[in-house]
């Protein structure tokens, strides 16, 4: 027998892979956000974990990502529900999503406040959505303007 077809071209990715969630309201309620310390320190765990890289690998990376010193041991603080007092900063917590590739955890901590992730040129699809979103409503305008506007002619009187 012969080699299967992909259904897909490998070039082309997963097809469905991108879905824009449903909308989620803003965290402004009180105690909308009681314990996302400790759901930041699970992400933190999770982001590590996921990247595949060792904790002194992820630190020495996200050293070098922010010209500055992480360690390990800071990593690990950062993924301790426990340790209460070490909490990830959002800066370093930037700099692992970017270094893990953990864009869809973080989505996760986001989807928490009513926002989402768009990763590089995933921009382009919101932004196309943006558009066609405007085009429609200008051709409802012209549709408007199209049954009232009356014809210009040369010579009025």
């Amino acid at each position: 027998m012969g080699k299967r077809k992909p259904a897909f071209h490998p070039d082309q990715g997963d097809f469905f892979a991108f879905e824009l969630p449903s909308p989620t309201p803003p965290a402004d309620r009180e105690g909308a956000l009681a314990g996302i310390d400790k759901r930041v320190a699970s992400a933190v765990a999770l982001m590590i974990l996921q990247s595949g890289l060792g904790r002194h690998e992820v630190a020495i990376n996200v050293s070098e990502v922010l010209d500055d010193t992480v360690t390990k041991a800071m990593l690990d603080a950062y993924a301790s529900e426990a340790r209460e007092g070490h909490n990830i900063s959002a800066g370093r917590l930037l700099a692992l999503t970017a270094v893990t590739g953990g864009y869809g955890i973080l989505n996760g901590l986001l989807r928490e406040i009513g926002a989402t992730v768009l990763v590089g040129q995933e921009i382009l699809t919101a932004q196309l959505g943006h558009k066609e979103r405007q085009m429609k409503i200008l051709a409802e305008e012209i549709a408007v303007l199209k049954r009232s506007a009356p014809l210009i002619t040369k010579g009025r009187r």
